[in-house]
């Protein structure tokens, strides 16, 4: 990573994407011989686009259950699904879609995790295997605990995401994003995603002096 980032001029926001695959399996198919595993990482300029609020519509299609799709891996069978999913909210002039499980409740967004705060405790999705939850969204929940407030991961439903007090976005990509919309109901951008942001990047600058 180092090495690549002297590629780089020093200003511009970078990502990096380690990704790992299997050459050879079981005609083709799973189980893969971890033997022929390959590795690559890709490093590309791409800005943080952390300051851009979004606006969200229910998704129709859903996160499937640990039972029928690879779910604890940010895998590549998946991304069609969120494809689908970003490519509906668009054609109907939203940037993204909020997926629910297979049982109804919240699961995420089709790109990135998910919050609520409703009276100034800001809440996410419990991790209950049908998503993957990302290394931002636990580091966000470590920072607010550790900084005295009382994050919580619990069942959420639509109804507690249309009736919460401000909605904001984590991953890796662009860190925290304020939301402004969930179909009909508009959101101001609030002080806890703003909060967060400015946690995470301290503690970002902070791991790397």
């Amino acid at each position: 990573v180092w090495e690549g980032l002297k590629n780089f001029k020093g200003a511009e926001a970078v990502y990096i994407k380690p990704m790992y695959w299997a050459e050879h399996g079981l005609d083709g198919l799973v189980p893969a011989d971890p033997a022929s595993t390959r590795f690559a990482l890709c490093l590309f300029e791409t800005p943080m686009r952390s300051t851009e609020p979004v606006r969200l519509t229910v998704s129709p299609y859903r996160r499937p259950s640990p039972e029928v799709a690879m779910t604890h891996a940010k895998t590549g069978s998946l991304y069609p699904n969120s494809g689908r999913m970003m490519l509906e909210a668009r054609a109907r002039g939203f940037d993204n879609a909020l997926a629910l499980d297979m049982l109804g409740n919240v699961a995420e967004t089709a790109s990135a995790n998910i919050f609520m705060v409703k009276d100034g405790i800001p809440m996410t999705p419990a991790d209950n295997g049908c998503f993957l939850a990302g290394i931002t969204r636990k580091r966000i929940l470590k920072l607010f605990r550790d900084n005295g407030i009382a994050a919580k991961e619990k069942t959420l439903t639509v109804k507690n995401f249309l009736e919460a007090d401000e909605l904001f976005l984590t991953g890796n990509y662009n860190k925290v994003v304020p939301v402004i919309k969930l179909d009909d109901r508009d959101f101001e951008p609030g002080p806890m995603a703003k909060q967060a942001m400015t946690l995470y990047m301290d503690w970002a600058r902070s791991t790397c002096k």
